[in-house]
């Protein structure tokens, strides 16, 4: 039912299925008994051959008409440095009607089936995406003012939607301002595993900013359970608007902060990179797979520094992550040489050249390894 039920969703919508990584889809909601703008913004490889079966993490953009843009275009500058990433851009036409987690006399809503933009994006949007798209199972939540209110509340109703929830500059005493006093009457919906990061601005136009960043602060002190990893950080040198570029920057940051492990750190203890990529795997809940320029980068730098024999156990590991390309290969017979084994070099240089399409550059590189190799038999 749920696949006739998608299906009949992707036929009422105005939908584009070419290799684009800038998509705008416009959905005819059910829900919303109207049509709806959601932006879709892929990761840079998406479409290379090398990671034809890789998924992807989601993470997901309230006010998709003023945070697609700057949003999309940082995580896809940092991947490498953080998880590569699809970026999702909500839009939210009525901003106090959407974002609002207000009834019309200024109570919580309870029941998230009664609140149409996050029914919106449970039982419609984040569907679409994951049917449409390659992800995993790992999905953040971000918004801005109202949509950091918003976000909060996402978080307290329906905290099984996503892994991580950024809060910028939570617009907590918008409307009747009872978001705060919801969270002290019920401080059990703070005992999460979650991670929650709040972020809010010194320089601000709202008197009540930073008195309700305060209280707040000590109810997520007083009432967080154990697993709730949160941070809530005051920022002195930004404002209500760049708190959304460099809060949304520090949070991804540390989500994925220690992606990278450096040839250094592998030297002489080799199977320190198996151990890296399990934690960062147990810490997120999803098997983390090494990117495929990040496997080249640190291939070459064991080759280059001469460390061998942790280059060779590093190659082999790319190839067996990314067992149908070529740079795998070629690198590996340039770790076979320094071993002095031309003649399986020959092999490993043979099978590059085999997988490499449509790649001048690269073929000429084969090529002439090849003609080393050859001279050395």
């Amino acid at each position: 039912m749920k696949l006739v039920w998608l299906f009949a969703l992707l036929c009422a919508s105005h939908l584009s299925w070419g290799n684009e990584r800038e998509v705008e889809l416009e959905l005819s909601s059910a829900l919303f008994k109207e049509t709806r703008k959601v932006h879709i913004s892929l990761p840079m490889g998406y479409f290379n051959l090398e990671n034809k079966a890789r998924r992807f993490p989601v993470l997901y953009l309230t006010d998709a008409r003023g945070q697609m843009d700057h949003a999309a275009s940082m995580i896809h500058y940092l991947q490498g440095g953080i998880s590569e990433m699809i970026v999702v851009g909500i839009e939210t036409p009525s901003r106090s009607r959407d974002l609002s987690p207000y009834t019309e006399d200024g109570q919580v809503i309870t029941k998230p089936a009664n609140h149409a933009l996050l029914n919106f994006i449970r039982t419609e949007v984040k569907p679409l995406v994951e049917q449409r798209y390659r992800t995993n199972s790992f999905s953040l939540l971000s918004g801005h003012s109202l949509g950091g209110l918003f976000t909060l509340y996402t978080m307290l109703s329906t905290p099984e939607l996503f892994d991580v929830y950024i809060a910028l500059s939570p617009a907590m005493g918008w409307g009747s301002g009872n978001m705060l006093p919801f969270i002290e009457q019920h401080p059990e919906r703070l005992k999460l595993d979650k991670t929650l990061i709040i972020a809010t601005e010194a320089d601000t136009p709202f008197e009540k900013q930073i008195p309700n960043f305060i209280r707040l602060r000590k109810n997520l002190d007083a009432h967080a359970g154990p697993k709730l990893n949160w941070h809530a950080d005051l920022y002195e040198a930004e404002d209500h608007m760049t708190i959304a570029h460099i809060g949304l920057y520090d949070a991804v940051r540390y989500v994925f902060r220690n992606w990278w492990i450096t040839g250094e750190k592998i030297k002489g203890k080799k199977y320190e990179f198996d151990a890296h990529y399990q934690g960062l795997s147990e810490r997120l809940g999803y098997e983390v797979v090494p990117e495929f320029n990040e496997l080249w980068g640190l291939s070459n730098y064991l080759v280059v520094k001469e460390y061998i024999e942790e280059a060779e156990y590093i190659v082999n590991k790319w190839i067996a992550y990314y067992p149908d390309t070529a740079e795998p290969y070629g690198m590996l017979s340039r770790v076979l040489m320094a071993k002095e084994a031309p003649q399986q070099a020959m092999q490993a240089v043979n099978k590059a050249i085999s997988l490499s399409v449509d790649d001048a550059s690269q073929l000429a590189w084969l090529n002439k390894q090849k003609q080393t190799i050859q001279q050395a038999l």
